[in-house]
């Protein structure tokens, strides 16, 4: 086995950091308890990380024998690849031997700093950041750009803390969002705070943090940054209104404060003191938090449209305009619902692409012939000028919705999906279970494993993006049923624990509901299981296969939408620009906002599109970019057409054949994974996926 220096990997994990928080976007959701169907406030996270560690994790809960004054806890330096944490004081899941020695030569981590502890801490569902606790208290992050940045002390600045820490310390001490922001905030003053992502190139991009706070009963936003000493921190925190939903996408929404209505904000004392030494504030015009301490994103819309769209998702009725300033500061700061929500609706909001609007990231050239909503991150040369619209839903570590119960403390469901939302299964994890279930506990990024939620939802959701609009719908169906299903199993599910615990004891109501997790966790993924090999099977070498059970199957092609043809000049000439945006369906009609029937298509490039999946103009149009930022492609007749060059487009030809080769290697793929599998699917440590 080849052993890694640390020195070499502490170097190579730093400069990964730097690239992917580059990639990494993440947006949370809060519901107040009026606005919930369930009468407790919920709250969401989709963590849209390129490199972070994607297990999820049960904390126990810890008593400390120890009669001293002096007891201490360790704080650590913020880790978001696998392993975030390697030691004893989180619990046996965290411990060196559940980890893949294989890989590297992995030790405990080492803290940074200590500070006092208490003698008995709650226990809680760990992931990047702390999730949920066992009395029902839970967090969603949504990391922002701040004007003030620290250093953490190991690293020759001041500061202890990081958001990741504030939140498990938060879920270990208290059981009220009121009291977690008391105690979150006070810490961060007294011991400092940094940036988790403070050695980026711009460590102003990712100074501030923004969570989500839902207790039983009260929902809440907290916003903190570092002084301007980086010694201390700045925090404010607002209550979201019990009708209302609100929304953070990468940047502070909290704007007018008032600290003496505390039954409504909460805030450092130095939140105005700061603001007026760094010259942000000048007492002649209205405090507005995300005004004076945010530091926005270079392209504020890949935040404030994201806003736009959870809150006009949950109330269509708003008429809110989809675009703002820099500070949204057209927004308000939360929205009545429409309707009460469920859990279900908060996961279709995590899987939303801004289908159906002018931002549709699955209609224009950028979504290929087969409408795929994602997109690759460009390169920063090539990406000098131009831009995707940022969706709520993308490929990432983990997507969840945490569901409260107004008066069963041991009630609190994690609605976790593993990878990104369109294309997981999210299943309950209870708050009060002794350990996780083992498709959702294990796995690294660093080896693919079919025993692996994670894992076996990617291999899914890249298979579907090569021709989405096809198969996308048997994705669809699969998850309902399934979600839909286990939704439907809970209310039964948490009475009977309450009559385990009001009968019995505590430790059988833990062995139940961790049991009943793990049996629900095993038919998810026995479900992904049956859906991939059910896409294969139906979905392949450009043919929908049908009739399988028939005398005779049928092999439709899937064809190609006749305005992408004529875009890349399947007809002799390009009749559309790459960088046009133009939308079209899979009937090939043309979908934009266009008020000329004229059906002379060679005025095309002259044309306006309200569909604005591919929001970069080309370089002539937008002369911000570079020549060089395009590549010329030139078919048949056709005049030379600009592509992005993470984009390039072939002829008809050449893509299927590219078609062709990749789905016989997927076919030796599925023929392999058949063959692995079998009828029973057997996980490490606990419990079976049974494949139907």
């Amino acid at each position: 086995m080849r052993v890694i220096s640390a020195s070499f990997f502490l170097a190579a994990a730093a400069l990964a950091v730097v690239d992917a928080v580059r990639n990494t976007t993440s947006t949370a959701i809060v519901v107040g308890a009026v606005a919930s169907t369930s009468g407790a406030p919920m709250t969401t996270h989709t963590n849209n990380c390129a490199d972070c560690d994607f297990r999820l994790v049960k904390v126990p809960a810890r008593q400390y024998t120890s009669t001293g004054t002096d007891l201490q806890r360790d704080v650590f330096l913020f880790s978001p690849q696998y392993p975030r944490y390697v030691g004893s004081g989180r619990g046996p899941a965290y411990a060196s031997e559940r980890l893949d020695q294989g890989l590297f030569n992995w030790t405990n981590s080492v803290p940074i700093a200590q500070i006092p502890q208490i003698r008995e801490t709650y226990g809680y569902l760990d992931g990047l950041h702390g999730l949920l606790n066992e009395h029902q208290l839970s967090f969603g992050q949504s990391t922002c750009g701040a004007r003030l940045a620290s250093v953490p002390v190991s690293q020759g600045g001041y500061a202890f803390l990081d958001i990741t820490e504030l939140t498990r310390i938060a879920l270990e001490r208290t059981k009220t969002a009121r009291d977690a922001i008391a105690i979150m905030g006070s810490l961060a003053e007294s011991f400092g705070y940094y940036g988790s992502y403070w050695d980026d190139e711009d460590p102003f991009g990712t100074a501030g943090e923004a969570l989500t706070v839902a207790d039983a009963t009260e929902a809440w936003i907290f916003h903190i940054l570092p002084d301007d000493s980086g010694e201390s921190a700045v925090w404010v925190a607002q209550r979201v209104p019990d009708t209302d939903i609100a929304v953070i996408a990468n940047q502070f929404v909290v704007h007018a404060v008032n600290l003496t209505d505390t039954d409504n904000f909460m805030g450092s004392s130095n939140l105005y003191d700061v603001a007026r030494r760094a010259g942000f504030w000048d007492d002649e015009t209205d405090f507005d938090f995300a005004a004076v301490y945010a530091n926005p994103l270079d392209d504020a819309t890949a935040s404030t449209r994201r806003v736009w769209r959870v809150m006009e998702l949950a109330n269509p009725t708003l008429e809110l305009a989809p675009d703002t300033d820099a500070f949204a500061t057209t927004y308000p700061f939360s929205v009545e619902v429409l309707g009460p929500l469920t859990p279900l609706d908060l996961m279709r909001f995590q899987r939303d692409h801004y289908e159906a609007t002018d931002y549709d990231l699955t209609q224009g050239l950028a979504a290929g012939p087969f409408g795929s909503p994602d997109r690759n991150v460009v390169d920063p040369v090539s990406a000098a000028g131009g831009r995707f619209e940022t969706a709520l839903a993308a490929p990432g570590s983990y997507s969840f919705v945490t569901a409260l119960h107004p008066t069963c403390d041991i009630c609190g469901i994690l609605w976790f999906g593993a990878y990104g939302g369109p294309s997981t299964t999210f299943l309950p994890v209870y708050a009060k279970v002794s350990d996780v279930p083992v498709v959702v506990g294990h796995g690294t990024l660093r080896q693919f494993d079919f025993t692996t939620s994670f894992w076996l939802n990617a291999l899914i959701g890249n298979y579907v993006n090569l021709f989405y609009s096809v198969a996308h719908p048997t994705v669809v169906a699969a998850r309902t049923r399934i979600e839909s299903y286990m939704f439907e199993q809970q209310d039964g599910v948490l009475a009977t624990a309450q009559k385990i615990l009001a009968n019995i004891n505590d430790q059988a109501t833990v062995e139940f509901l961790t049991q009943s997790c793990d049996s629900y966790a095993n038919d998810a993924h026995a479900t992904s299981m049956n859906l991939f090999m059910q896409l294969v099977t139906r979905f392949h070498d450009g043919f929908v296969y049908s009739g399988l059970t028939d005398a005779v199957l049928a092999a439709d092609s899937m064809s190609y939408p006749v305005q992408w043809l004529q875009a890349v000049g399947y007809y002799g000439r390009s009749e559309a620009s790459v960088g046009s945006g133009s939308g079209y369906d899979d009937d090939g009609d043309d979908d934009s906002d266009d008020s000329d029937d004229s059906d002379d298509s060679d005025d095309s490039d002259d044309s306006e599109s309200t569909t604005a999946a591919p929001v970069a103009a080309s370089s002539q149009e937008s002369g911000s970019a570079p020549d060089t930022a395009a590549v010329k492609v030139s078919t048949g007749d056709s005049a030379p057409v600009n592509c992005p060059p993470s984009h390039p487009m072939s002829s008809g030809g050449a893509w299927g054949a590219f078609v062709i080769v990749l789905f016989a290697g997927l076919l030796v793929v599925s023929a392999v994974v058949g063959f692995y599998i079998g009828k029973r699917q057997s996980m490490p440590a606990r419990g079976y996926a049974y494949i139907q």
